[in-house]
């Protein structure tokens, strides 16, 4: 991609990111994502005991609903335009763009939505610092399901197949990496090296939300995990490390996608 943009590429990519925003707005599954965001924290402010089981409840919707709809989002961006990829790719702007302006343009508008499900936790007695921790590592963890959700967008040839790779990828995050790892927790040789089950985990950035959302809130003690060298490293850095894997994976997505784009010929 040409960096060195002239003034009239630059023009020509302010133009698709502002397209790619009023293309986020008028997203259904956006439009559902608001709607059950303001639900849901409506509810969590009216239902919830005390503010544990506020951030407690906050955490489960981000392990569920926010991953789900950006990753639902993200392919319906990529697969919307999908007829018009030729007329998009003879405009005068690299095609990675097209990527970025997606990933930006959706990304933008689930701060504000994301709004919705934090700030009712906030007046009802939560920290004001353990909501805003929360609420910036949820912003990470739809960056990752945005991401991928482009990416399986673009790579596929329609909307039915789009939705099947991601559904199953998320899924596979969901629950196939821990069930993998218990499996093979029960292998003597994994057994005798734990660390190695232990580092699949950390590679998924739901577990790895999961487990510093559990540790922050104090549902678990850290003293019942600290048994290995990395577990305790884990431990000590859960939210170091969450940073880290869901830029990682975030960064690898769009590049993924924008090479896709590159090489593209129809």
């Amino acid at each position: 991609m040409d960096y060195a943009l002239s003034l009239f590429e630059f023009n020509a990519v302010c133009a698709v990111l502002a397209r790619e925003l009023r293309a986020a707005l008028i997203n259904r599954y956006f439009q559902i994502f608001a709607a059950l965001s303001l639900c849901g924290g409506l509810a969590t402010a009216i239902f919830s005991e005390d503010a544990k089981a506020v951030a407690f409840f906050v955490v489960q919707m981000a392990l569920y609903l926010v991953s789900l709809f950006a990753l639902l989002a993200g392919v319906s961006s990529a697969q919307g335009e999908r007829s018009e990829w030729q007329l998009m790719f003879a405009q005068p702007v690299p095609r990675a763009t097209y990527v970025f302006s997606k990933f930006i343009g959706y990304f933008l508008i689930i701060v504000a939505v994301l709004l919705l499900l934090f700030l009712p936790a906030a007046f009802v007695g939560s920290r004001v610092s353990t909501i805003a921790v929360l609420y910036f590592e949820t912003l990470l963890l739809a960056a990752v399901f945005l991401s991928l959700g482009l990416l399986a967008g673009f790579l596929a040839r329609d909307r039915a197949q789009a939705l099947i790779i991601a559904v199953t990828a998320w899924l596979l995050m969901l629950v196939g990496f821990d069930l993998f790892g218990l499996l093979a927790a029960r292998l003597e040789i994994v057994q005798r090296v734990p660390d190695l089950w232990l580092s699949v985990l950390m590679l998924n950035p739901l577990d790895a939300f999961r487990i510093d959302a559990l540790f922050s809130l104090e549902q678990i003690p850290a003293e019942a995990a600290s048994k290995t060298p990395l577990a305790e490293w884990w431990i000590a850095h859960t939210g170091l490390w969450f940073i880290l894997i869901a830029a990682l994976w975030s960064a690898a997505c769009l590049a993924i996608a924008s090479r896709f784009l590159n090489r593209f010929e129809e």
